[in-house]
């Protein structure tokens, strides 16, 4: 009589079986669920201390453009081959940051470039970009300035361009090419 309390049976053992299968089965989806909460929270904490760097960077990153523009301006003038290489480093510099021109296109884009005079069409197509007076510039996929353009319009007049061209730095929201911050 001992042995039969002893041993259980083979029904029990199998019920017993089937319950710890099915805690194993529970525990290791609580695990790979709390693995995947753990690796969303460290790429969420990698992407805002990446964006805080980019807002912390980009105030600096554009002064630097703009000290570029300045030297560039006196370069013409000059024919000085030493500033030449100032202006090639200080990009160099920005370039190893993330800093990448925008691409020239043909076609004024208000989420790259800002228009800064019109010019008549002469049988092109409005909005044709004629000029780029100064090089606009991404930080990863954050316009950091854009480029400023003279674009050919219909109207007779050589107004000051609309406001909605005229824009503030903002993200660009589509898919940014890596080479040279061209909106796809």
């Amino acid at each position: 009589m001992e042995s039969e309390v002893l041993e259980p049976s083979l029904a029990e053992v199998l019920e017993e079986l089937s319950g710890l299968r099915d805690l194993f089965r529970r525990r290791l989806l609580e695990d790979a669920t709390k693995s995947r909460l753990v690796d969303e929270l460290h790429d969420q904490l990698a992407a805002a201390r990446g964006g805080l760097g980019e807002q912390l960077l980009s105030p600096v990153f554009r002064e630097l453009l703009l000290l570029v523009d300045r030297i560039r301006s006196l370069v013409p003038r000059t024919g000085d081959l030493q500033l030449e290489s100032i202006v090639d480093e200080l990009l160099e510099i920005l370039r190893r940051e993330g800093v990448r021109p925008v691409c020239d296109v043909a076609a004024f884009d208000p989420r790259l470039h800002e228009a800064v005079r019109t010019e008549p069409a002469n049988g092109r197509p409005d909005g044709t970009i004629l000029t780029v007076l100064r090089p606009g510039y991404f930080l990863g996929t954050q316009l950091l300035r854009p480029s400023q353009v003279v674009v050919t319009s219909t109207r007779a007049e050589s107004a000051a361009p609309e406001k909605k061209h005229v824009r503030e730095v903002t993200d660009v929201d589509d898919e940014v090419d890596g080479r040279c911050g061209q909106v796809k």
